[in-house]
């Protein structure tokens, strides 16, 4: 019996044929996957307590990326960790005493602020303007320096006399307005459905109305131009999932349009408490 080399080989040719064909289906996948700005290595310094905030928004981050993790528990200790290339830590604007480290804080270093927004409220007056040439009794923190040093300096700005009627934190002083203790209050916009059920908000920092919010900042030290891109879009996918907003107060990750205004922010807040 006489074979034709045909059809003897066509079965092994179609077996290769639809080998080779898987194999540039799967180039071509790779090839659109894609890829990360940044495949190194990051070392994350926690300048904060080991239980604390900072610690928590570092560790989801740290979730995401190949890194090493150092528990600095304050910022002294941390610089010392900031040699390395390509750190990831976070950074209080409240750290302004002359014997603590200082840190670049601009649009090249700024991965995200996250702040504690303040509202000016009151059950007497619906607006600034309106408190003008007043004397005022408002409910704060009152053992806050750099919370009565904003009021003072927004006082005289707009013709108002602040007395302050203290509590020790945001809780204790919406229950205090609450109670009518005082008429006017300046706390945290987390606190503003509470406020509001007696009297109206009518200043915001998030408006830019107010000077003075409670700042802290996602930093990178000495990154690469791809590490930066990669900490911001991990910061603004965690921004919006549940166990981020349940730790973290309002987040600002920084872009080319709103680049100006948070380091003004920062700036401000960094003045306000030296």
């Amino acid at each position: 019996m006489v074979y034709h080399q045909a059809t003897l080989t066509n079965p092994l040719n179609n077996v290769i044929f639809r080998i080779m064909k898987k194999l540039l289906i799967t180039m071509v996948i790779l090839i659109l996957l894609p890829i990360s700005a940044f495949a190194g290595t990051t070392t994350i310094v926690n300048a904060g307590s080991n239980d604390g905030a900072f610690r928590t928004v570092l560790t989801m981050i740290g979730d995401k990326i190949n890194h090493t993790f150092v528990q600095a528990n304050n910022p002294i200790i941390a610089e010392k960790h900031f040699n390395k290339k390509n750190v990831l830590t976070m950074w209080s604007t409240e750290w302004t005493d002359e014997t603590l480290p200082t840190v670049e804080m601009n649009e090249n270093t700024i991965v995200a602020i996250t702040a504690y927004e303040t509202i000016l409220c009151s059950r007497t007056y619906s607006s600034v303007s309106e408190m003008s040439g007043q004397t005022i009794k408002i409910a704060t923190w009152g053992d806050s320096p750099v919370v009565k040093k904003f009021l003072d300096n927004y006082g005289t700005a707009n013709n108002i006399t602040f007395e302050i009627v203290p509590y020790d934190g945001s809780g204790a002083t919406t229950r205090g307005y609450l109670g009518k203790d005082a008429d006017t209050i300046f706390t945290i916009q987390t606190k503003q459905d509470k406020v509001e059920a007696d009297g109206k908000c009518i200043a915001f920092s998030a408006n830019g109305d107010l000077d003075f919010a409670f700042v802290d900042v996602i930093l990178s030290v000495n990154a690469s131009n791809g590490a930066l891109e990669e900490y911001r879009n991990i910061v603004k996918e965690l921004s919006i999932t549940e166990a981020w907003l349940s730790a973290v107060s309002t987040t600002y990750v920084l872009d080319n349009e709103n680049a100006e205004s948070l380091v003004y922010k920062v700036n401000a807040a960094i003045e306000l408490n030296k």
